[in-house]
Order: C-alpha cells, then structure tokens, then sequence
C-alpha cells in the first residue's frame, strides 16, 4: 500500500467502448511489432475503461504519443478531465502539480503558460530548484520545461535542475526514492531527463553511470527484468521495468541488447505483464497495486522505444 500510494505522488507530478465516440480515434492499421500492437492495446484499454473525470495527464501523454494519436474528440474529453483535475487542486500547487499539469497541457496543445488562469512554467521556475522540492520535481522539472523553449529564464531554471539531478546521483549511479540505495524507477525517470540535455556539464558522464547501473546491477539475467535488492522497488514490477526502458531509451542506449540465458529481452518481459485487455498489471500474475499507473507507465515507456528505434528523441519534446 505504501508503494502504491508514493508512486502515485510521485508520478502524479514521477486512457473503447466505455468512453463510446467520445475518445474513438478512429482505426488503426495492424501493428508490425509486438511493443506497437502492446501501446495500440494499452492505449485503447485507457480510452475505453477509465473513468472520464480520472483520465489524467500520463494518459494523456500516452494517448498523444500512440500511433493513432490524440483525436480531437479526445481532446475535449481531456481538457474536461484535466481542467477539473486542476480546479481541485484549489490553488495549492507543489512543484509536481505544476510539472504535471505542464505536460498535460502541452500533450492536448495547450499555452502551459496561460493555462487555467496560472502560468506552468513560472510556477515550476519558482518551486523545482527549491533544495526541499525532492528529486523526482527535479527531474520532471527538467522535463517539463523542456518540452518546448519557454524562455531565458526558463532556460536557465533548466541548467540549474540538471546540475542538482547531476549531482544528487549516488555513488552506485542511481538516483533514490529513500537516500539509501538506487532506485531503478528514479533512474529511469532520471535518464529520460538528462537525455533531453547531453550537451550540459557532466551530464554524459552521469547518463554513463546511471546506464551502467541499470545494465550491470538492475537487469536479471534469469527473469529480463530490472531490480535492485534494497531499493524501495524490492520486487521485480512492470513500472520498473518500463521505466529503465524508456531511460534507456532515452539516452539511445538499446534496452534489447539485453538477454536472458534463454532470450528473453527487457521489452518482450514488459509485454509479459500486460493481460488480454490491454491492461497491465504491477505485479508479474496479480491484480494488485495500480493498474491504472502500471498501464500508463508501460504504454509511453514502450512509446519511448519506438521513439529510439525512429531516431526521434524524446516524446516529451513538442
């Protein structure tokens, strides 16, 4: 319960039927991959069987980078969900509801700095680098801000976050959730930001650590997951593992050059987790935790991959 409920405050800051016509986007043309056929399934078990007021702003990211893409009668059914997401929020904002929200808006098309009455970037200007904000408002800071250029100041609010995620990195390589060991969730999340600026100090360098750890300490070569004994994720999971894909992928390291003894590569053991809805699980055969986050992480962790295979960087980039 624990691990459920700090993921979902992390990752709130680190969706066909159901929904009828409203988030129909229309056909799509059999998939030629088995992480294409997995996003086109997991996006369509988002759209199709979440509750419109709960569709928030990692689904819609999801559905943004799908193949079939954002249709503008999702559009409508989004900016519904995620305006009224906001509005409850009641002006009390931390550096991640702004983070969030930024990536919401900006997924659905959206001024994130005239959104709802509030300015997106100025808010995470004034929080992110706070030496309180915590490590995952730093890095989706990075993030944030650098899905379009917002300006000197947020330019220069982006320098300041890299260098503080740069040097929070410990000494395995990893970043943490709990200041003891490396955290492959953090990591992950963590390379899918500073791979978004290589050409910032020491950045290479820490991307090559935190690569390292993620192949030499995090991946099983008995199962294809990734793991780190110790680490606030004890137990093999499919956030986990979808969240080193899309570091990896990130940085334009290939996740599938990683093998089982018997194959098994760190896509193919995500997919393994996804049942024959669309949905995917936490948990390797339970339906315990939060489907909705696993579900969500899995899909625009594997949009990520495709993003690498198409030489087409990040899919926070707008």
């Amino acid at each position: 319960m624990k691990k459920k409920k700090l993921l979902k405050t992390i990752l709130l800051m680190v969706g066909t039927i159901g929904l009828a016509g409203g988030l129909a986007a229309g056909s799509v043309k059999a998939a030629s991959s088995s992480y294409t056929k997995s996003i086109n399934s997991s996006v369509s078990y988002i759209k199709g069987h979440t509750k419109k007021s709960d569709l928030d702003c990692w689904d819609a990211l999801a559905v943004k980078r799908s193949p079939a893409g954002m249709s503008s009668s999702a559009k409508k059914v989004f900016a519904k969900s995620l305006a009224g997401q906001f509005k409850d929020l009641q002006g009390h904002y931390a550096a991640t509801d702004y983070e969030r929200t930024l990536i919401g808006a900006v997924s659905l098309g959206y001024n994130p700095t005239k959104y709802q009455g509030k300015n997106l970037v100025s808010g995470i200007i004034k929080t992110a680098p706070k030496s309180n904000s915590g490590i995952t408002a730093k890095i989706f800071g990075i993030i944030a801000l650098s899905t379009k250029n917002y300006g000197s100041k947020s330019n220069a609010t982006v320098k300041t976050l890299v260098s503080q995620v740069v040097k929070a990195q410990d000494s395995k390589g990893g970043w943490e959730i709990n200041g003891k060991t490396s955290d492959v969730d953090v990591t992950g999340m963590a390379l899918m930001a500073l791979g978004m600026h290589k050409s910032y100090s020491g950045v290479n360098t820490a991307i090559s650590k935190g690569v390292k750890l993620l192949e030499d300490k995090a991946f099983s070569k008995s199962t294809g997951d990734f793991v780190i004994s110790g680490s606030f994720s004890k137990k093999a999971n499919s956030n986990s593992d979808a969240l080193a894909i899309a570091g990896l992928s990130a940085v334009g390291v290939n996740p599938e050059k990683l093998k089982t003894k018997s194959g098994v590569t760190p896509v193919k053991r995500l997919i393994k987790y996804q049942k024959s809805s669309g949905q995917y699980r936490w948990f390797m055969s339970k339906n315990s935790g939060s489907l909705h986050m696993a579900t969500q992480q899995a899909a625009y962790g594997l949009e990520q991959y495709s993003y690498f295979k198409a030489n087409k960087g990040s899919i926070f980039k707008f």
